[in-house]
């Protein structure tokens, strides 16, 4: 067992992330492994990162890039003969982890060659593209192998006898020969059809790549000088993506996600972060059309506010100069009856006054007809007397016949 299977690192990885699998329902079962650890519930996009051989190959990706925010996710696919079955499996992989927003990938080697496929067969799936020793035409080693339909009747010792050919050797620093020794052990899991399976991809006749679909500004390609990957295939890739940013490391060999990890991590950071900035810039334009939105909605509300003062203003001024022509009305009314009242005092006045008057002419005309009854009473006394004193004075007269 090599030192880095033994190593506090990976064994703080095995830790945090447990291997998961998950069929994608196909009519023969694919099973795919894989691990996910990280932050899900922020607006960074995931990055996956496709292997050629075990998913734990990327650890040192995970112990870097999850502490810092980023939800990371290894895959071991399950064996498919053709490029284009890959790229149905995997579209069905994202579906079932409900992915539906575009994606980072990172891939070295045949995992680099297999994100670039997907990236031009659905690339509305693919938010960037980090290439890591890769290649981008397989006509190279479909030239130089046995043909890629004989390696599913190989046994399985002699697969991985072809696998090793390739692999770094001679003189190597202590982190590229770990990286190495942890790389054979890796290699050890896999059975014979996965095997099969990553050969027959790595050696296809038929490339699903063409320069028209390499226009992909969001790539970054990170290379080891010292890779085994022949110069004519590097630079086919630069080729393929002008636009793409490139980084160089001197040393690291094939596998320089485990030999130079932090060097690389430092690189895979820089790329990341670069859509998290657009992230907190669609963010922040949204918070601004959010406040400006809230701000016109307050603002409205402000100008109702206004407006409905200036109306309850009005009204209550409207209001207010009715109960003041009411009032003034009622004042002027009662005005009126309290003249009409002065006016019915001084007619009662004028009446009372007019009895008064009355009142008077009769008991002056009472009094002057007592005395007229006095009068006359007093001078019929008289002739009364009168006539009795003549007829006493004249008894002899035949005053009676």
């Amino acid at each position: 067992m090599s030192k880095l299977n033994q190593s506090d690192p990976y064994q703080l990885f095995r830790s945090w992330a447990p291997q998961n699998k998950i069929s994608i329902g196909t009519l023969n079962e694919k099973i795919w492994k894989y691990y996910d650890y990280g932050p899900k519930d922020t607006n960074n996009a995931p990055i996956i990162f496709i292997s050629h051989g075990t998913a734990e190959i990327f650890y040192k990706q995970f112990l870097t890039l999850c502490p810092r925010g980023y939800r990371v996710i290894s895959i071991q696919f399950s064996p498919y003969d053709t490029l284009s079955g890959w790229c149905k499996g995997f579209e069905r992989f994202l579906d079932r982890l409900e992915l539906d927003k575009p994606v980072h990938l990172f891939g070295s080697s045949l995992g680099g060659y297999l994100a670039q496929c997907f990236y031009q067969s659905k690339p509305s799936r693919v938010l960037s593209l980090v290439l890591n020793n890769t290649f981008s035409d397989t006509q190279y080693f479909y030239d130089n192998s046995i043909g890629s339909s004989l390696f599913s009747l190989l046994p399985e010792f002699l697969l991985k006898k072809i696998i090793l050919n390739n692999f770094p050797s001679g003189l190597l620093d202590n982190e590229t020969r770990e990286a190495v020794d942890f790389m054979v052990d890796q290699l050890e899991t896999l059975t014979q059809n996965e095997l099969a399976s990553r050969l027959s991809l790595n050696c296809s006749a038929v490339s699903l790549l063409n320069p028209s679909g390499g226009l992909m500004d969001n790539i970054t390609i990170i290379d080891s000088l010292d890779s085994t990957i022949p110069e004519k295939l590097r630079e086919e890739v630069y080729k393929y993506y002008p636009n793409a940013k490139t980084a160089l490391l001197k040393t690291g060999g094939d596998f320089s996600y485990l030999s130079r990890s932090d060097e690389l991590n430092i690189h895979i950071e820089v790329h990341l972060r670069r859509f998290d900035n657009l992230n907190n810039n669609n963010n922040n334009n949204n918070n601004n059309n959010n406040n400006n939105n809230n701000n016109n909605n307050n603002n409205n509300n402000n100008n109702n506010n206004n407006n409905n003062n200036n109306n309850n203003n009005n009204n209550n001024n409207n209001n207010n100069n009715n109960n003041n022509n009411n009032n003034n009305n009622n004042n002027n009314n009662n005005n009126k009856i309290e003249k009409q009242e002065i006016i019915i005092d001084q007619n009662k006045d004028s009446v009372n006054k007019i009895e008064n008057d009355n009142n008077s002419n009769n008991i002056n005309i009472k009094k002057e007809n007592r005395i007229s009854t006095t009068t006359i009473s007093k001078n019929v006394s008289e002739a009364t007397r009168k006539l009795n004193t003549s007829v006493f004075d004249n008894e002899d007269n035949d005053v009676f016949l």
